[in-house]
């Protein structure tokens, strides 16, 4: 499982606004996309592939929805047996300029 920096950046920023209203909140919330993020890495290719991202893209994008309000954005490699987050997001925001 591959988490880049800037995912790591997008992640962290949900969790200090959650934070804002409750630290409780904030921590149970972080534990349970952790764990879906490293159910990812054992489901593999198992969800939906993401069209829309996919050609704004360019390449195959799979896409899981987390707690019904957040999009988590991910490549499958499975040449190299890696799954790399691309990008997380709340579904209510749009993509931005290179985001799936």
């Amino acid at each position: 499982m591959i988490i880049p920096p800037v995912v790591q950046e997008q992640l962290r920023a949900q969790v200090l606004y959650i934070a804002r209203d409750s630290i409780d909140n904030a921590i149970a919330w972080e534990e349970r996309l952790r764990s879906a993020i490293k159910g990812i890495g054992e489901l593999g290719g198992g969800h939906a592939i993401d069209e829309d991202a996919g050609e704004r893209i360019g390449i195959t994008v799979h896409k899981m929805v987390f707690e019904r309000a957040y999009l988590i954005h991910y490549l499958v490699k499975e040449d190299a047996a890696i799954v790399e987050i691309v990008n997380f997001r709340h579904g209510a925001r749009l993509p931005g300029r290179g985001e799936p």
